[in-house]
């Protein structure tokens, strides 16, 4: 073993060696312009000696002899693996910006761009610092970006004050081209401002001038919606929906989208306006579609920019659209589908008694109180209130209570009837009698469920566990699983829902699905965000061609407009358009007036 170690340690040696002068020798073919030629050499040693100092720099050397003989397949492949590998080298920037470099001349632009920026946030390399805000300022002169992915890595990305002039700029033009000019402005300004190069600068001067006769351009509609985060899915449907709207009106190329990414968070929704409204033309904004965002939204432009519409498409939180005349609210609130059912069952029912079964949640719970609320001042009470958690098997335990609750009720009043002196005295195998065998009459039974299946469930238990009444209910029962799930005990029950044909007749609804599929390659959700949002669109775009200047008091004053699903009312910025449904024989039945007795 002792003697192998020299023979060992002269082969290293050798080795070394042999990569140097490779290495050598590359380095004299790259400084004479004969890149092609290195590749070979080069690619011995990286194959050889990858792990080791020469394979390293060797690797280094021929990425960049792959990117000036165009091969950018080759060149993505090397290194990645390279930077995968090597997390702490010398060469990482040098690396991570032939890599940017790749991707930009692959089409992936953006995301060179990115990488580029991400190298000047990190790097304290003076070299490569310059070498990178060079290909940078090349790549962004270059035009490869819209407004759009300039304006996301100007957030991101604010290291250098001359990319940021020159993404400024980009922005400016892009918006000049496109008849943004009140945009261009702006940015042009942001340029002029920035203290920065002085051939930047005077460019920036340039589009100004270009600008000296020109109005505000082109109007802009803001679209806020989440495009990122748990909610994605909900927001890429709103977007779908109004760019369909656009479409079909034949706006495109006359009203421009402005669309941004609110999270779902209420905070970023308000920074997108406010961020859009001072850089844009905005004579409309639709969305948020999420409640707390509108409701925030709502109330800055509420304050402060009253000739500018908000229609929220889907938030149902209720006193959105009382922040200002110029919020509306597309969908009906949740407050105006409790009022609604509670006005029928107290007027039309003659129900004054009533149970609340609330699932556990937000939506329960904002059901729940408005409907009390509702009964309470149509002089009804709420007697019992429970609350479940949606999709369990059995639900004894909750009915036992609303038995018990009722039994005491009850009990008071026979008490009173009877002249007894204690009116909680209890008879105890009376007691026992009525919660084992007696079916419990509550009048009016209120199951705000979120979903028609959960719905039948809770009509089937209502029924198993021996409490009789009408069953009532929201939105949130209307579809087919009810059938399927309540079968005969959903008969007779009511519940509101936003106006709708119950017919199948809306041939307002099945061009819109017709128009959508062909569009998007796939029909609208049933959550009906694409469809609502389409009618907030088209609300805003109808408006437009009978008066651009005075949009707020032309949705205040048109009695109705009508919608995919159905017409929708405003009053005080509210869709006032409910119906009560009822289940007869199994089939959905829109209630017109009060039932005959």
């Amino acid at each position: 073993m002792k003697r192998l170690l020299p023979f060992a340690l002269v082969a290293m040696l050798a080795a070394f060696a042999f990569a140097q002068d490779e290495i050598r020798e590359a380095k004299n073919l790259i400084q004479n312009g004969q890149c092609a030629e290195a590749i070979a050499p080069l690619q011995k040693v990286y194959k050889s000696s990858f792990r080791k100092s020469s394979g390293e720099k060797a690797a280094v050397m021929l990425t960049e002899c792959y990117l000036r003989e165009h091969k950018r397949d080759e060149a993505l492949k090397l290194s990645s693996r390279f930077l995968e590998y090597y997390v702490n080298t010398i060469y990482r920037e040098r690396m991570e910006l032939a890599n940017a470099i790749v991707l930009v001349e692959k089409g992936s632009v953006y995301e060179g761009v990115e990488a580029m920026l991400r190298i000047l946030a990190y790097s304290k390399n003076p070299a490569a610092r310059s070498r990178t805000k060079d290909v940078a300022i090349q790549t962004l002169a270059a035009s490869l970006l819209t407004a759009d992915q300039l304006q996301a890595l100007l957030e991101k990305y604010p290291v250098d004050k001359d990319i940021v002039g020159w993404m400024q700029l980009q922005i400016g033009r892009e918006c000049q081209n496109s008849k943004r000019y009140k945009a261009a402005r702006y940015w042009y300004k942001k340029v002029i401002a920035g203290g920065v190069a002085e051939n930047l600068s005077n460019t920036a001067e340039k589009g100004l001038e270009s600008l000296e006769d020109r109005g505000a351009g082109m109007p802009t509609v803001l679209v806020l919606a989440p495009l990122s985060g748990d909610y994605a899915e909900f927001g890429a449907a709103a977007i779908q929906g109004v760019i369909l709207a656009q479409e079909k009106a034949g706006l495109k190329g006359k009203v421009n989208l402005r669309v941004a990414d609110t999270r779902a968070d209420a905070a970023q929704a308000l920074l997108r306006t406010q961020q859009a409204i001072n850089q844009d033309s905005i004579v409309a904004v639709i969305g948020p579609i999420m409640s707390a965002p509108a409701a925030t939204v709502a109330a800055w432009l509420g304050s402060n920019f009253q000739h500018i519409p908000m229609l929220t498409p889907t938030a149902t939180d209720d006193g959105i659209a009382k922040m200002g005349p110029n919020i509306f609210q597309v969908n009906i609130t949740m407050d105006n589908l409790a009022k609604s059912i509670a006005d029928f069952a107290t007027k039309c029912l003659n129900i004054r008694e009533y149970a609340i079964l609330s699932p556990l949640g937000g939506y329960g719970a904002s059901m729940s109180q408005s409907f009390t609320t509702a009964v309470e001042r149509r002089g009804g009470s709420v007697i019992a209130f429970r609350n479940y958690e949606e999709g369990r098997p059995d639900y004894k335990t909750e009915f036992s209570l609303l038995r018990d609750v009722r039994f005491k009720q009850l009990n008071r009043r026979q008490n009173i009837a009877r002249g007894a002196s204690d009116l909680d005295a209890v008879n105890a195998k009376e007691r026992r009698f009525y919660m084992q065998d007696s079916t419990f009459n509550i009048p009016g039974i209120f199951i705000p469920a979120t979903n028609p299946g959960d719905a039948g469930l809770m009509a089937g238990q209502v029924a198993f566990n021996k409490i009789s009444g009408t069953l009532l209910g929201a939105s949130g029962w209307y579809g087919r699983e009810l059938l399927i799930q309540g079968k005969r005990q959903v008969d007779s029950s009511y519940f509101s829902v936003p106006a709708m044909d119950m017919g199948g007749n809306n041939d307002g609804l099945k061009k819109f699905v017709s128009d959508f599929k062909e569009r998007w390659g796939a029909e609208p959700g049933e959550d009906r965000v694409s469809g609502l949002s389409y009618d907030a669109a088209n609300i805003v775009f109808n408006s437009m061609a009978k008066n651009p200047n005075s949009l707020t008091n032309l949705i205040n004053y048109t009695a109705n407009f009508q919608g995919v699903y159905g017409e929708i009312k405003f009053k005080r910025g509210m869709n006032m358009n409910t119906k009560i449904v009822t289940v007869n024989k199994g089939k959905f039945e829109t209630v017109e007036g009060c039932p005959a007795k």
